[in-house]
């Protein structure tokens, strides 16, 4: 008896938990696409990540986009875009991240706080909790998608706005079965984000004032301190110059340090300035992220290794 909790461990590393479907609907706009919300079980696995899944019916062997909201959004959000895309052959799945949509807990985002300006211990513990966990929950959840015959998870990407932006960032230095990230308007270097301060004195006054444990979470999951493990993934960036919130020097800065790396394979690194564009997604930032995926999941995939 004492090898069964050991051999239950083994059987569910082998043989990925199916994602739980609980219900199918067919949203307006095109007939030919298919909304599922599933349940799946996530890096907690007492604690279910809530999903829609938009696709063709009937398709087989779909690259999978895994869409990743923004701070104090859900997986609601966005539902028209996610449509469009599933359109273009797509799997693609919109989760809640943690502690929002369904996983919210009461109290959590507190009335009249400015929780998306950080700068604090506690706005800055949700927000980085959100993306580390989140994070960790998407490479349970390329677990499940595995066991379903619809989709080819040896063609994933990752589209995220803003928070979910910055969890792309995250999966682009530890997942290594995603091949293609695509970030709006997020953030590359954490401690600009959380202390909203560029570098030097002030930033390390900011930074010093966090508690250890905020300052831990934070240095765990930077992924300014890991872009040498991003390439050979294909990595667009899009932001706004005109972002009070995200610093675009350091996103100038990133993806220029990340060059080198990308030296015989260019065409996988790209960085889209719009000048007028504020803590928004344009159209043009979605159409040519659209056409990001296009290209290295469908035209020329990049696959990854399982």
């Amino acid at each position: 008896m004492r090898w069964a909790p050991l051999l239950a461990g083994v059987v569910a590393a082998l043989w990925p938990t199916p994602a739980f479907s609980q219900e199918r609907a067919q949203p307006p706009g095109d007939p030919q696409i298919e909304r599922e919300k599933l349940s799946l079980t996530g890096w907690d696995p007492d604690e279910p990540v809530l999903a829609y899944a938009y696709y063709k019916k009937g398709n087989k062997a779909m690259p999978v986009v895994i869409f990743l909201h923004g701070m104090g959004g859900s997986k609601e959000g966005d539902a028209q875009r996610l449509r469009d895309l599933a359109v273009k052959g797509f799997f693609v799945l919109a989760i809640d991240a943690y502690l929002h949509g369904e996983r919210k807990v009461p109290g959590v985002f507190r009335p009249g706080a400015k929780m998306g300006d950080l700068g604090e211990d506690y706005p800055i513990w949700v927000h980085q909790s959100s993306v580390s966990r989140t994070a960790r929950d998407v490479s349970k959840i390329i677990d499940a998608l595995s066991a379903r015959a619809d989709v080819d998870t040896s063609r994933i990407g990752v589209m995220g706005i803003s928070m979910g932006s910055s969890t792309c960032m995250v999966l682009a230095w530890k997942e290594p079965r995603i091949s293609v990230v695509v970030g709006y308007i997020g953030a590359v270097d954490f401690r600009y984000d959380v202390t909203k301060t560029a570098s030097g004195p002030d930033q390390d006054a900011k930074w010093k004032a966090l508690s250890p444990r905020v300052r831990q979470l934070v240095e765990s999951i930077d992924p300014k301190e890991r872009k040498a493990t991003v390439a050979p993934k294909a990595l667009f960036l899009a932001n706004g110059a005109r972002d009070k919130g995200i610093d675009i020097q350091s996103i100038k800065t990133f993806v220029k340090d990340l060059e080198p790396r990308y030296k015989d394979m260019p065409d996988r690194l790209k960085f889209l300035e719009e000048p007028d564009a504020g803590h928004s997604v344009t159209d043009r930032m979605w159409k040519e992220g659209n056409a990001w995926l296009l290209r290295h999941l469908v035209e020329k995939p990049i696959r990854s290794s399982p």
